[in-house]
């Protein structure tokens, strides 16, 4: 691991507290020479450690303990203290531990040609025109990831090699760097910061190197980095190596969202590009090499790399110190107890492809897309401009379909773009919104809509994802003023799991198990809701319309999807062993008695069998901080086919919310370009704040 230092000129003490900001900051220069001394210590500086932090060349560490004075501090010493630690280890937690997880999955077709088993995270991450060092040049002009290869599912095996990215300085060839790159001052890139981790199927290839990469030890044995090629070229071989061997055992790499900063040192580009000639000429051959090779000894994966080695010598790829190197290492790793994977076989399928049983409610792994508007890393700084054309644009279309009903009352004399920008960054509540995910949901097959429902919010949210049953031959496009755009985001639900949107509420769930980063929070809108979006609501709590509404609607209790659903949750839960449906029905309870939703002597079981409560669920707001909560909860509450209004109303009751029906009867031209001014540009907890 590398950590960057941001070197500060000493702190001033706040007291001792390790929630004090100060403790979070390194509190030295280094030195002139490259040299370290990384020391602990549970005692204040001691005579040793002034000794070593006298050294003129040679910086001094000293990591602290939880027993460690939190005031400890000493002049030219870098102190990490453990608020520092924690901070550090922030960007480790993007990486997967458990063994299963859920998420999105890039899922390619049985297909002969290399560009379409290619994947370029730098593309899904939203930087236009870049690609990792390594991706064969031959293929980046057409080269798009393309729109119908992602999945998402609930349950898959944890990838064994995991990519992180990183800002400011990421890793690209000498040939984007000479077009793109500041001499001095390297590049300054930033991924969109929404988007979530990704796996690769099996067959898919993508370069990545040996930096902020996660090996788990069912991939030790792909760890070998090549000597017979040059050193611009070792880590992207390896990767391809890494890739076809971990195929063989159904084993798979995934890249997850950045997780560090990279400050590069300047070098002579023009000597990367030399050092990279191997990387240009020769990475679509060893891509297609791979992917056509097979093991003649269909024994044991051992077996099968020896045979892939010499073969990789024979095609010149590498050399033959390379292989016999490899078998060292591969034979001092079995030595250590080290146990090879099984081999799939030639009969394999792969067990994550999408789902196309339309009638199944227990999908694990379904049709999905995700992709994030494409950035000049050029332009960053025109980004909030671009946004506001976008919008003027957006309604600009929405006008002149107006006007062909001949409804001609909306007025399309906008501000400028400029104006627009300035007055949308003093929003509080439209800050609050690009940072959550509105879900747009419909009970019956997605056809016509789509693009009104994108021109209204596509600009204003991190991402608008379309939940239902989702066909792309279906979905019309009847003018060039509702047509769909591009992005297009959607999760497929087949007719059975939406089942005329009586399940609408598992949306949320799905949206929130493609593990989007940074995210408020996550809106449910029935597509045949208008949402104003300039409406102040609280966005650390939970937001209804209606709230928890003590109705007995018999209509809905006395069906299979009231009554008999929630005596099957019941049964479902007494059954139980997973300690996160456990946990969730933990907090389900105690929630019940702290918001005052149950009765005396009564238990979470009675108050789920009452046969009581529903609440319209067309609109509603779910915070990150209650999304884990509910995500586990109403999956239960699905997969027991529990109605949607019913459903809703008993999670409601059991968290903090917020109950507010604002007016629906207002122009949008009125509000977001001008006039009415009813949203506020105060923070949620500004004393004195209201809502409108």
């Amino acid at each position: 691991m590398t950590i960057y230092w941001s070197a500060t000129n000493g702190i001033n003490s706040s007291g001792n507290t390790r929630s004090s900001p100060d403790r979070i900051n390194p509190v030295a220069d280094v030195k002139r020479g490259n040299k370290w001394i990384v020391v602990t210590s549970v005692n204040y500086p001691t005579e040793d450690v002034k000794r070593l932090s006298s050294f003129e060349e040679w910086n001094l560490v000293v990591v602290a303990d939880t027993k460690t004075p939190v005031d400890w501090e000493l002049e030219t010493v870098h102190f990490l203290s453990v608020d520092y630690q924690k901070h550090l280890r922030l960007g480790l937690n993007q990486f997967d531990y458990e063994d299963t997880v859920s998420g999105v999955r890039y899922q390619v077709k049985n297909s002969s040609e290399i560009i379409q088993r290619l994947f370029n995270p730098y593309r899904f991450y939203g930087v236009d025109q870049m690609w990792p060092r390594g991706f064969p040049l031959e293929y980046i002009e057409k080269h798009t990831n393309g729109k119908e290869n992602q999945v998402l599912c609930y349950k898959m095996k944890r990838s064994s090699v995991q990519q992180g990215l990183v800002h400011h300085d990421p890793d690209v060839d000498a040939v984007y760097r000479l077009l793109n790159a500041d001499s001095n001052s390297g590049l300054d890139v930033k991924f969109n910061k929404f988007a979530p981790p990704i796996a690769l199927s099996v067959g898919t290839y993508s370069p990545w190197n040996s930096q902020n990469t996660l090996f788990h030890k069912s991939a030790f044995h792909t760890l070998f980095l090549p000597t017979t090629v040059s050193f611009r070229t070792t880590d992207i071989w390896r990767s391809f190596i890494s890739q076809k061997i971990l195929h063989l055992s159904g084993l798979t790499v995934s890249f997850v969202p950045t997780n560090a900063i990279q400050f590069r040192n300047a070098h002579d580009y023009l000597k990367d590009f030399k050092d990279e000639k191997q990387v240009y000429e020769d990475s679509g051959k060893i891509i297609e090499f791979l992917n056509g090779w097979n093991c003649s000894k269909v024994i044991n994966l051992e077996d099968c790399i020896n045979e892939l080695l010499e073969d990789l010598v024979e095609n010149n790829l590498w050399g033959e110190a390379d292989s016999k190197l490899m078998k060292l290492f591969l034979n001092d790793l079995k030595s250590m107890g080290f146990k090879y994977p099984d081999l799939i076989g030639e009969k394999y399928e792969d067990p994550y492809f999408a789902s196309d049983n339309e009638t199944d409610r227990n999908v694990n792994c379904r049709r999905m897309n995700l992709e994030f508007e494409l950035v000049d890393p050029k332009k960053y700084d025109q980004e909030n401009i671009r946004k506001a054309e976008q919008k003027i644009n957006n309604f600009g279309d929405l006008v002149d379909w107006c006007n062909e009903t001949g409804y001609s009352n909306l007025s399309k004399s906008f501000p400028s773009a400029k104006q627009l920008s300035e007055k949308h960054e003093e929003s509080f509540v439209l800050q609050q919104d690009k940072n959550s995910v509105l879900i747009a949901v419909n009970n019956f097959p997605w056809k016509y809509g789509v693009g009104l429902i994108q021109r209204l919010y596509q600009p204003y949210f991190a991402a608008v994802i379309f939940c239902g049953s989702w066909y792309s031959d279906e979905v019309v496009d009847v003018d060039n003023y509702t047509s769909t755009l591009n992005p297009i985001n959607y999760i497929h639900m087949n007719p059975a799991e939406i089942h005329k949107g009586y399940f609408a509420y598992h949306c949320v769930t799905l949206v929130k198990e493609m593990r989007l980063n940074n995210v408020n929070g996550y809106f449910l809108m029935a597509d045949d809701t208008i949402f104003n979006i300039w409406q102040r609501i609280d966005h650390s709590r939970v937001h209804h319309l209606m709230g928890p509404v003590s109705d007995y609607g018999y209509n809905w209790w006395n069906l299979e999807y009231g009554l008999r659903a929630a005596k099957n949750i019941v049964l479902t839960i007494k059954n139980n062993t997973d300690p996160k449906i456990e946990n969730a029905w933990k907090q389900f309870d105690e929630g019940l008695k702290t918001y005052g939703y149950m009765k005396e002597n009564h238990t979470a079981f009675d108050e789920i069998a009452s046969g009581k409560g529903k609440s319209v669920s067309d609109f509603y707001y779910i915070p990150t901080s209650q999304s884990e909560y509910y995500a586990v909860l109403m999956r239960v509450f699905y997969e027991n086919l529990f109605f949607l209004e019913l459903a809703v109303n008993k999670f409601v009751k059991s968290v903090d919310h917020q109950v507010y029906c604002g007016s629906i009867l207002q122009t949008w031209s009125d509000i977001i370009f001008g006039g009415s001014q009813n949203f506020t540009v105060k923070a949620d907890d500004d004393p004195d704040r209201t809502v409108d």
